[in-house]
């Protein structure tokens, strides 16, 4: 009688297993209709966080209502520095993106706790701040690409 149920769990494990197996996608299988047009699963960029920092609205106050990063650096394989902030409590603020040598890019937005993106594009190697102007607290993070 044990052996009966035996082979039986044994044959529905091994149903069960093959089901799933076959119901799964493949890992290499081509990007499927889903994909945004002219995009594929390969082509999308990855971020990379490479700090935060939470800046208060009374240092801000104290400091002239500005904020300046200290200088990251854009690793190998990335073509992109971007700065983003949080800010709360109504108001507005600005982030700026600054590429040594190179460009920069600002992005002015509501403290109404919605992201805001500022995006340069740089060479590997190359260093960058982000400058933050405001008077309320805001959280800011460094990004790259790659």
């Amino acid at each position: 009688m044990n052996v009966r149920r035996s082979v039986a769990v044994s044959a529905a494990t091994l149903t069960l297993g093959g089901g799933l197996a076959l119901a799964a996608p493949a890992a290499n299988a081509a990007p499927t209709g889903a994909t945004a047009v002219g995009t594929t699963a390969q082509a999308q960029e990855h971020w990379r966080n490479l700090w935060n920092a939470d800046i208060s609205g009374d240092y801000l106050g104290t400091h002239g209502h500005k904020w300046v990063s200290g200088l990251s650096s854009v690793p190998q394989g990335a073509n992109m520095a971007r700065g983003v902030f949080t800010c709360w409590g109504g108001g507005e603020a600005g982030l700026t993106v600054k590429v040594s040598g190179g460009g920069s890019n600002t992005k002015t937005g509501q403290c109404n706790g919605k992201k805001h993106y500022a995006t340069v594009a740089a060479k590997p190697g190359q260093a960058f701040n982000l400058t933050l102007k405001g008077g309320k607290n805001t959280h800011v993070e460094a990004w790259v690409n790659g």
